[in-house]
């Protein structure tokens, strides 16, 4: 899934009393205002878990010189007022970006 783009992670914690609310505002609303922002190309979703998180999204950016511009968007304004309807349900949220990504060689363990 990953190669030479930078991508952008989102990890959540819930309340699991609104997650089907949430997820239904997510597909309908949020995810196309996210998808507004120039420079992002891909969503991702998944149900992994990381530590006390219970919502996982990644967004691929097109190449490392939109990641700033895409930021920095009034569309990505948007997308952050977004969450605020949601924060009083959230008790952890994390957001990361990370450079490109490029494989390693194979690695061969001996025991």
């Amino acid at each position: 899934m990953f190669g030479t783009k930078p991508y952008l992670v989102v990890r959540a914690r819930l309340d699991p009393a609104v997650m089907d609310e949430f997820q239904l505002w997510y597909k309908e609303t949020h995810l196309p205002h996210v998808m507004d922002i120039p420079g992002i190309v891909r969503a991702y979703r998944s149900d992994w878990s990381h530590g006390s998180a219970n919502w996982t999204a990644l967004y691929e950016f097109d190449d490392e010189d939109s990641v700033q511009g895409a930021i920095a968007s009034p569309q990505a304004t948007v997308a952050r007022q977004d969450w605020e309807r949601w924060l009083p349900h959230v008790s952890e949220l994390t957001v990361e970006v990370y450079a490109c990504l490029t494989p390693l060689p194979p690695y061969h363990h001996w025991n």
